[in-house]
């Protein structure tokens, strides 16, 4: 069983990279977007909404080479046996791994953040349960806004 630690990262000006073009790479680039990181994405095929996003992609095929050079990534290929793969290349080059919906590969989680200026509110449930540290964090951020706001 994996036992995540919640820290923040500063990712300002760091390289991460999205393996993967479908929906689950654009979610995690919705998100990451929010920071000063340099994202790149690489995929067999990559979706319209990456394309026209302005961030930087390769179509291409994952090799084990394509790892070098960043702080963390993202793989959200829908491929098990593929994302297997990428993780343990990951672990073997020293780059933190996030598997998509597969907690078991991962050396991070994303937690569900709610941000006010300066102030962010992390919500993770150690990788159990994504929609209730969504429902917990709305409510944070619900009591949080009428706290400050009114």
């Amino acid at each position: 069983m994996k036992n995540f630690l919640p820290i923040a990262i500063n990712i300002a000006d760091q390289k991460i990279l999205i393996i993967g073009g479908g929906h689950s790479a654009w979610s995690k680039i919705k998100i990451l977007q929010r920071f000063d990181a340099n994202i790149e994405v690489i995929a067999r095929e990559v979706s319209e909404e990456i394309k026209q996003s302005g961030i930087p992609y390769k179509e291409k095929d994952y090799e084990k080479a394509d790892l070098r050079g960043y702080l963390m990534f993202y793989s959200c290929t829908n491929n098990p046996e593929l994302d297997q793969q990428i993780a343990e290349d990951g672990k073997e080059a020293g780059v933190l791994v996030n598997i998509h919906d597969q907690p078991d590969l991962c050396q991070f989680v994303s937690p569900a953040i709610y941000q006010d200026g300066d102030i962010r509110v992390a919500v993770s449930s150690n990788a159990k349960d994504v929609f209730a540290s969504i429902r917990i964090r709305n409510e944070i951020k619900e009591y949080l806004e009428n706290k400050i706001h009114n």
